[in-house]
């Protein structure tokens, strides 16, 4: 199956000329950037209810545009809604500027115990429990709750973690017309153990998050968020800024993370039970599944060998995608551009905005 049909290859192109033309310059031009608003949800953690938690999120577009399709951007474990915005240089690697060029609004959100949004103790946070809370956000979007508009098509996009949560909801509820899976296979590469083991304390542990109510959530050993990054697509200024947005994540959440990753056999996956079209993306220098013990990820065919058996009819509806020379944190790099062209001429396929 092509990736880039005919009908998105002006689209592509142009995403990459923007892209290419604008890293000369401090930021983005006025022009690119959308216009945002500010919008408070209250989401539940369990279905049923109650809707107890405020979510904090931002509703992007470009200027008149009337899109009838939006995408879900939401941030992984220890990143917030900054992961997608990639202020970095202005925001000219953004993904949600790219997305809202390419004519779709997108709702950016801070997951609940993230950012701006409430944090509730640790332990009532799942990954079962998210997916709840990310069906309510759909469901606001397609009702026309947030920004007045009810849009037809809803497109997940999720990163690492959040990916995890969004085939937890696609699976339970079946009610979007896409997922992008960025950053997660089924598998754990030896150096990801390793690091896990030692790269991560309490959050009260840590200068940032000095002084805050913070009891059961852990983040990042300030100094080690370069793992998440290539040299080949990365540099020192970045890691930086990665550092400098680092957020939290439950604790408790990791051992469930695990369990998703390695499943007892291949029809134990809950992404088995996604029906919706997919794009599975990865950063092919990705060390937290690619390599020993993990993924073969140097090309679309050895990841989909790997990998299509975890998915709804051995990944019929699956497309394999590898940005290579990206690391785990592929929207915080040079290679942005690339991956969102991919992201996006495959979201062209399935819902046009």
């Amino acid at each position: 199956m092509r990736l880039v049909k005919a009908a998105s290859c002006v689209l592509v192109g142009v995403l990459m000329a923007v892209a290419g033309g604008v890293q000369a310059g401090a930021q983005s031009p006025v022009g690119l950037r959308p216009v945002c608003t500010v919008h408070v949800l209250n989401v539940r953690l369990a279905d049923p209810g109650p809707a107890a938690y405020r979510l904090w999120g931002k509703l992007c577009q470009r200027p008149g545009a009337k899109p009838k399709a939006v995408q879900v951007l939401q941030p992984g474990g220890t990143y917030n809604h900054l992961y997608w915005e990639n202020p970095y240089r202005g925001g000219i690697y953004s993904y949600e500027v790219a997305a809202t060029l390419a004519g779709y609004a997108t709702f950016t959100f801070d997951r609940i115990g993230t950012g701006n949004s409430t944090f509730p103790p640790a332990t009532e946070l799942s990954i079962a429990g998210e997916a709840v809370a990310l069906h309510d956000v759909v469901t606001a979007l397609r009702a026309g709750a947030v920004g007045g508009r009810a849009f037809r098509h809803v497109i997940t996009v999720g990163h690492s973690f959040s990916s995890m949560v969004s085939a937890a909801e696609a699976a339970r509820y079946d009610d979007v017309d896409g997922h992008i899976h960025t950053g997660v296979v089924h598998a754990v590469a030896d150096a990801a153990f390793a690091f896990g083991a030692s790269a991560h304390h309490a959050a009260s542990e840590d200068p940032k998050f000095a002084g805050r109510d913070l009891d059961g959530y852990q983040t990042t050993v300030p100094g080690v968020r370069g793992a998440f990054h290539s040299s080949a697509t990365s540099n020192a200024e970045i890691v930086a800024m990665d550092e400098a947005n680092k957020d939290v994540h439950a604790t408790h959440e990791g051992p469930e993370a695990f369990e998703f990753l390695q499943p007892a056999t291949p029809a134990d996956a809950i992404t088995r039970q996604v029906k919706a079209p997919v794009l599975l993306l990865l950063g092919g220098d990705d060390f937290t599944f690619c390599g020993a013990g993990g993924v073969d990820c140097s090309s679309p065919a050895r990841v989909r060998a790997h990998e299509a058996k975890f998915w709804y009819r051995d990944g019929a509806r699956v497309t394999f995608a590898v940005v290579p020379g990206v690391g785990h944190s592929i929207h915080l790099s040079t290679a942005a551009p690339r991956a969102a062209a991919i992201m996006l001429g495959w979201s062209y396929r399935i819902a046009r905005p």
